[in-house]
């Protein structure tokens, strides 16, 4: 369980100026797609991104990532294994601050069969992808080829041949 709660916004944007932040995100899989989320916040606004965040003191990256699965779509997750790490750096973080994170992500699925998503306030939409769409930021593809899926085109043909889209 983490030790600390979340910090005040001053302090946080002096941490932001000064040291990369550990974040967690999680790729969740269920009937062969993965879901995206669109983020309202900075950094990476309006981009189509795997839900995560921050690691909390004391927390664990596994707790982290199954309280992010929890916080932003409302989903109770069984944690698998990290997928993919690396960095990002982004000019737009909060408070016009740039921001340097150290992600992991996480292979997720859910606990439950019927899924109900429920968005947090950081996320506009919602949506499931069985092979990784154009236009995505690197770091996404990453997690998404780490969740086991393609880029559209390789997923259209098998060996040379199409597949019908029920497939």
């Amino acid at each position: 369980m983490p030790m600390a709660d979340f910090i005040p916004e001053e302090l946080y944007h002096q941490i932001l100026e000064r040291m990369p932040v550990a974040c967690v995100d999680v790729a969740i899989v269920a009937n062969g797609s993965v879901l995206l989320v669109k983020r309202r916040d900075a950094p990476a606004r309006d981009f189509w991104w795997v839900p995560g965040g921050r690691v909390l003191k004391g927390e664990t990256m596994r707790e982290t990532a199954a309280r992010k699965a929890l916080e932003e779509v409302g989903m109770i997750c069984h944690i698998g294994p990290i997928i993919h790490t690396a960095e990002t750096i982004f000019p737009d973080g909060p408070g016009g601050i740039a921001i340097h994170s150290i992600n992991s992500c996480f292979f997720l699925y859910p606990a439950e069969t019927d899924i109900e998503l429920k968005l947090d306030e950081h996320h506009e939409d919602v949506k499931w992808v069985r092979s990784i769409p154009e236009g995505l930021h690197p770091y996404v593809v990453a997690c998404l080829q780490g969740a086991g899926l393609e880029h559209e085109a390789q997923a259209e043909s098998v060996g040379g041949q199409k597949l019908s889209p029920g497939r």
